[in-house]
């Protein structure tokens, strides 16, 4: 069963990130995440048994941002902010939280990123 995606979601995760007409936003909803979760899991049903065991399963939003950005997210939880940064090589990971999914908190960049992809942990 194809759940439905908004044209920004589908545009992200079917072509390649280089390739997406519209940039990613700068605030959205963590839901943004459990659809392409979702869309991933479906890309994965029409896989052989031995192909989806042994494929990694997402591990969180991945947001790269462009070089030098020194960039942060605020995730807005009902106790309050949480700030993280980017790393040394201009990424951002959020992770795959039970909570996060339940509550779906908006997410807000300092900085417009480059890309949103699924984080595989790789």
């Amino acid at each position: 069963m194809r759940r439905p995606l908004s044209s920004l979601l589908l545009s992200l995760f079917a072509l390649p990130l280089a390739a997406a007409t519209e940039p990613p936003p700068q605030a959205f909803s963590y839901s943004v995440y459990t659809e392409m979760a979702a869309a991933h899991a479906d890309a994965q049903a029409g896989r052989s048994l031995m192909d989806r065991v042994t494929a990694p399963g997402p591990r969180g939003l991945l947001i790269r941002f462009p070089r030098g950005s020194e960039a942060r997210a605020t995730v807005y939880l009902r106790s309050g902010p949480l700030r993280y940064a980017a790393d040394d090589k201009d990424e951002l990971h959020l992770p795959d939280k039970r909570e996060w999914r339940r509550d779906n908190p908006r997410i807000e960049l300092s900085v417009q990123p480059l890309a949103l992809a699924l984080d595989f942990g790789g």
